[in-house]
């Protein structure tokens, strides 16, 4: 029996443990435990993180620090109060399966009616970029009024693009951000293309792509990740379109394919949105004597992406 390895798996869970009781409140004492050593706990979801997390350290790839990730998603729990379990379990899942702590700087957890939803950040997809051997750096970016920049499409690379902060200026005088950029350097030497969007063709991705973005507008919330981050959506757009331009791995290409098929899922609650806003058919008794009728909503576990036929517009991979 490995005595060295059974001391640490307890370690590490009486760590978690002890972050379980300060995020209920619970710092000790004797009515704090059931029988059998388990920590009692009134938030369902910190209890089921305790006890799958075995589960989702066996998905996390080894060089993902598992306290990092555990702590990061203990912080995430309230803000998921009202998702059903399974819906968290799925995003923590696709979380660690792509080594992503859910700290709202490489991935996010978010909630959208009671499904939570996995969605990577920008620097989560550039983390992944790395990872597949061929990209040695990213480089994203902010372009200010003040700055002086240039960019020639036909000039050899690197001279074709240039930027020069005017970082002797105090922020406020820097001006608004008029472009933001992205481009790799490239196993070998070598510098991709470089990917510039304005403010416009970002703002026009979002109201063009994200059904994340147009469910809020339509409940009125403004809790969409192009609401609350829409410079971190706007670089994201970048390196999605970025990843067109360089050499990629499996893992990206399944990054970007799940990011989409999260934003596809906000479909069904725009739809229930949608049809809510609608006044009850003639002859639907049911709709019209039920007051409870209009805030009903159906959400699958995990929603499907849209499927070929089902009159849904194809997404285009630049999307943010």
């Amino acid at each position: 029996m490995n005595t060295h390895a059974t001391t640490q798996e307890h370690t590490a869970m009486s760590n978690l443990k002890n972050r379980v009781r300060q995020a209920t409140g619970n710092t000790g004492g004797d009515g704090d435990a059931q029988p059998g050593g388990e920590v009692a706990v009134k938030d369902p979801r910190l209890a089921w993180l305790e006890r799958g997390r075995d589960d989702i350290v066996r998905a996390l790839p080894r060089h993902i620090n598992e306290d990092h990730f555990i702590q990061a998603a203990l912080t995430g729990m309230e803000k998921l109060r009202n998702c059903d379990i399974p819906t968290i379990w799925t995003a923590l899942m696709a979380c660690a399966r792509f080594g992503l702590a859910p700290d709202g700087v490489r991935a996010a957890i978010v909630p959208y009616g009671k499904t939570a939803t996995f969605v990577p950040m920008y620097q989560g997809l550039i983390d992944v970029m790395h990872r597949s051997g061929m990209v040695e750096s990213v480089r994203v970016g902010f372009i200010r009024e003040q700055d002086a920049w240039e960019y020639t499409p036909s000039a050899p690379s690197p001279a074709d693009f240039h930027h020069k902060p005017a970082v002797e200026l105090p922020r406020e005088e820097r001006g608004d951000v008029i472009l933001a950029y992205a481009f790799a350097w490239l196993r070998g030497g070598a510098r991709s293309q470089v990917v510039l969007l304005n403010r416009q063709e970002a703002i026009e991705i979002r109201d063009l792509y994200s059904r994340a973005y147009a469910y809020h507008e339509k409940k009125g919330t403004r809790e969409s990740t192009w609401h609350t981050h829409f410079d971190q959506q706007w670089a994201k757009s970048c390196v999605r379109r970025l990843a067109k331009h360089v050499p990629t791995s499996p893992e990206v290409s399944d990054l970007l394919h799940a990011d989409t098929d999260a934003d596809d899922g906000i479909q069904t609650l725009v739809a229930e949105v949608e049809r809510t806003d609608q006044p009850a058919r003639t002859g639907d008794a049911q709709h019209e004597h039920d007051p409870q009728a209009g805030e009903r909503q159906e959400i699958a576990d995990w929603p499907e992406t849209a499927r070929p036929g089902d009159g849904v517009p194809p997404r285009d991979a630049e999307e943010g």
